[in-house]
């Protein structure tokens, strides 16, 4: 489960709120937003139930769903295990192909996508500019992952807006990055 703090970031992320609009939006004053977001305090049971209620109107789930589409399945276990070690609450799931991997996109829902750049058939480029057409995707946070340090592949994904993250990979670094997602912060 969640922690307040996590679950106060998630719908501020999702939101758009700064934590001034999201007193507004919940009816409570500014230093108690800032107080659960900080984890300084935890809400009453019924205000906490009133967060997870409108979290989950937002999409937001109590676990934080992340798929790994790249066709080194290393990346994955990487990836799971650096997820794993910073929270239990997280779901993380992986696609060979770039085609399989928005088939789980449909099904699985995610919130954080590990994406291969360079990958057979599909690659991870044109899987991005599929997404958007994922009916009940959502806002989906895009990580490439590239072994490649050309500056027109950087570029590429660098227009697309999106986090890069070169290989190797290593599982502090990877941690790193889960921490920060999981906060609603920034990758970038």
């Amino acid at each position: 489960m969640l922690s307040s703090a996590e679950l106060v970031a998630r719908i501020r992320v999702a939101t758009g709120d700064t934590q001034e609009g999201l007193a507004r939006r919940l009816g409570v004053s500014y230093p108690t937003i800032n107080s659960w977001e900080r984890g300084r305090s935890e809400p009453q049971q019924s205000r906490r139930r009133e967060l997870a209620e409108f979290a989950a109107s937002l999409g937001i789930t109590e676990e934080l769903k992340v798929l790994v589409i790249d066709d080194d399945p290393v990346t994955a276990e990487l990836v799971r295990a650096a997820a794993t070690d910073v929270d239990a609450a997280v779901v993380v799931d992986s696609a060979l192909d770039g085609w399989e991997g928005l088939i789980k996109c449909g099904s699985m829902h995610p919130q954080v996508i590990f994406l291969d750049v360079m990958m057979p058939g599909i690659d991870g480029l044109e899987v991005a500019r599929r997404l958007p057409q994922v009916d009940g995707l959502g806002d989906v946070q895009i990580i490439f992952v590239t072994a490649s340090q050309s500056l027109d592949v950087l570029a590429r994904t660098a227009e697309a807006g999106n986090a890069v993250i070169l290989k190797p990979l290593e599982l502090d670094a990877l941690a790193t990055v889960m921490s920060r997602v999981l906060r609603g912060e920034p990758i970038a």
